[in-house]
């Protein structure tokens, strides 16, 4: 049988989008696709997918609308499309997908995009925005498949982007250890904090969207509890979270660890997890939290609610609000039943974010469209 050959597209990223799509180009059945990757991670990365059979085309594509650039990365993807004379076309996140589509346009190929983030556009200036808008629109048209990564997701392209019901799928992201490394981080040990002490953490990229400062504020109201934070992310706001922390007073219980790659070490360590994201298409960090039996606190915004059942794996709360978030850290931290009883709840509803199922579902997909 003719292998189905599958192109997928993705930007420089180190979130959920890149986890998601290691997990699916590792799963997928190797005897029915051949698979290759266009994408600008590091090396390291790339040469794990080289491992695993899969053809690599190393190409940057920018956050923005740059003609320069984007003209350049879509010239790229069609020199990628007539080397490797894909089937399908598997985009994910918007920038890629705009460049993937712009490339795909005239070719004879089928065209899905993954959507793992709601669309933002506070950093584009008017024209820029409204070009960008119009040539979406368009793009959409011409898209044989669009997957959400959550309910929320799909309502959002329903209502917002005019897409047809029938056109999206809802699949779930899923829990993939595979490709984290395994240490034994013990945070009390290395910070010489007290035995008896909580630790509240959270794993974030450090942008406003991620809203790491409400949790700074919210350990700054929290003064009288025996609780250290922990935060494992990096990212560009770096440096105003470190002040914020500093100018509170809290620059021995709340510490930034930047970018880690041992999370279920990490996670391991905690008595809370916090999610007070402004945002969020899905939500990864979350059902890592709950397979490791971590009680979970998290804002109510995007795909969290499809997640967490508010007072059974955990709370949720609503989004920029430290004070709100604060009672609710203090509220758990003080029942160590309720505690128990989340993190039960919480490995229970974890089972249902399998791999292999998300997998699954994808391939279905593929093989409807080849059967068009």
């Amino acid at each position: 049988m003719k292998k189905i050959r599958i192109l997928q597209i993705v930007r420089k990223s180190e979130g959920g989008i890149k986890k998601h799509l290691l997990s699916l180009v590792r799963l997928l059945d190797k005897n029915r696709y051949e698979v290759a990757v266009l994408c600008s991670f590091d090396e390291k990365t790339q040469e794990y997918l080289k491992r695993l059979g899969i053809a690599v085309y190393n190409v940057g594509i920018g956050d923005g609308l740059s003609l320069k650039k984007d003209y350049r990365a879509i010239r790229f993807v069609q020199k990628a499309i007539y080397e490797f004379k894909p089937d399908i076309v598997h985009m994910h996140g918007a920038k890629a997908s705009f460049v993937g589509r712009i490339a795909c346009f005239a070719m004879p190929v089928k065209t899905v995009v993954t959507v793992h983030n709601f669309a933002n556009y506070d950093n584009m200036n008017f024209y820029k925005k409204k070009l960008l808008l119009s040539l979406t629109k368009v793009l959409d048209k011409k898209t044989h498949q669009f997957i959400a990564v959550s309910k929320a997701l799909k309502e959002d392209l329903v209502v917002n982007q005019k897409i047809e019901k029938n056109k999206i799928k809802v699949v779930y992201n899923c829990i993939d250890t595979s490709f984290y490394e395994e240490t034994t981080l013990n945070l009390k040990e290395k910070f010489n904090l007290p035995q008896d002490s909580f630790i509240v953490g959270s794993i974030a990229r450090l942008i406003p969207a991620k809203g790491v400062q409400d949790l700074i504020k919210a350990a700054s109201i929290l003064k009288n509890i025996n609780a250290y934070f922990f935060v494992a992310g990096d990212g560009p706001f770096k440096e105003e979270l470190q002040k914020m922390i500093e100018s509170l007073n809290l620059k021995d219980r709340f510490f930034l660890l930047g970018y880690r790659n041992d999370i279920p070490s990490f996670l391991r360590n905690l008595d809370l997890f916090v999610l007070p994201s402004h945002e969020e298409g899905f939500g990864i960090s979350v059902i890592e939290a709950l397979n490791e039996g971590i009680s979970v606190i998290a804002t109510k915004v995007g795909g969290i609610p499809e997640i967490i059942q508010d007072g059974v794996e955990g709370i949720l709360v609503e989004k920029k609000n430290p004070e709100e978030l604060a009672n609710a850290i203090e509220k758990i931290l003080k029942d160590e039943k309720l505690r128990k009883n989340m993190s039960v709840k919480g490995k229970e509803s974890a089972k249902k974010y399998s791999c292999d199922k998300m997998t699954e579902q994808i391939q279905q997909i593929y093989e409807a469209l080849k059967g068009r």
